[in-house]
């Protein structure tokens, strides 16, 4: 397989399901004429340097695929079929438990037990806009900066894998992570903060953080900070690379020695409110902590299992190749 068939499938994989395949064809049939032509100048075939010259002019993959969309405001083509399943994602994992979670807890730590609906729906709404809008901003900087990154700039069709050779990655899988560890990280650097869910006569309920979290804080800045470069490498390359899969495993390993500590410890948060509510109080400071508990346990487990999968996966890889060369 030549660089310009590698070339093509690369550009098909960046081209939604839903694309014309003609587009491809007419990708092809274009590549080859003007590989023809140069062959006959030279009255030869071309070599591998010859035809990575004459793809270079032509832009990165991804880049070739962007031509053949629609324009679009804000958030382009390319990324707005993921944009638009990450927020369903955001509505149903972060606006529903508010709703169920957040709207229980407001009901029993309410001043006003009555209101308990309409404050269960104005934490949910502040959740949902909250949510959306953090989706949308890294979508739209996504967008924004995906022509300034220097690896399209720079990219070698000498390097193009061939599609039988390295395992794919999802490009959805990697857009929608990339987008929550983005969002992520806004949170926890306090970039931008959380709106206030609990109400109590007519103020915000007050918390103080357990030490933990100070002593994980840059720990966890690292891990995800990391996982985002993971995920770019990704976006840009959707076939693993030996180097990659080791950091991924590196990533899974750090989340799971992260979540491990979390889990020894049983009380993260503390809510502050007058001693007339202490009983109250105590209720609800019992299940916002159990709930912590439980979701890093969620992540221990989510992690190990990536961590083992990723090793697997490498392993496989490795296996295959020293079948092929023996």
């Amino acid at each position: 397989m030549d660089l310009i068939e590698r070339y093509v499938a690369a550009v098909r994989r960046h081209l939604p399901k839903s694309a014309n395949p003609d587009i491809v064809s007419e990708l092809a049939d274009n590549l080859r004429s003007q590989a023809e032509e140069r062959e006959a100048q030279l009255g030869r075939a071309l070599n591998e340097d010859e035809q990575a010259a004459l793809l270079k002019p032509h832009g990165h993959p991804w880049l070739m695929a962007s031509r053949y969309m629609p324009q679009q405001q804000l958030i382009g083509p390319a990324l707005y079929p993921y944009y638009r399943q990450t927020l369903a994602i955001v509505v149903f994992w972060v606006v529903l438990p508010i709703i169920l979670v957040g709207g229980a807890v407001t009901a029993l730590y309410s001043d006003q037990p009555g209101q308990w609906l309409s404050r269960m729906l104005q934490s949910a709404w502040n959740g949902g806009i909250y949510s959306v809008g953090i989706v949308t901003i890294i979508f739209a900087v996504l967008e924004h900066e995906r022509v300034k990154f220097t690896a399209l700039e720079n990219w070698n069709p000498m390097r193009l894998p061939k599609p039988s050779t390295g395992r794919e990655i999802p490009r959805s899988e990697t857009v929608i992570g990339l987008v929550f560890q983005l969002a992520f990280l806004i949170y926890w650097t306090k970039v931008i903060g959380l709106p206030n869910f609990i109400l109590h006569g007519g103020e915000a309920v007050q918390y103080a953080a357990a030490p933990i979290w100070n002593q994980l804080y840059f720990p966890i800045v690292a891990t995800v900070a990391v996982s985002v470069g993971v995920s770019l490498a990704d976006l840009i390359r959707p076939w693993r690379t030996t180097a990659v899969s080791i950091v991924d495993i590196m990533v899974s390993i750090a989340s799971l020695a992260i979540a491990t500590i979390v889990l020894r410890e049983s009380h993260f948060v503390t809510l502050l409110g007058g001693a007339e509510d202490a009983a109250r109080l105590a209720q609800v400071e019992f299940w916002v902590n159990r709930s912590i508990w439980w979701t890093f346990a969620v992540i221990g487990a989510i992690s190990a299992f990536m961590a083992l999968n990723e090793m697997w996966h490498l392993a496989r890889n490795r296996n295959g190749a020293a079948i092929r060369f023996a």
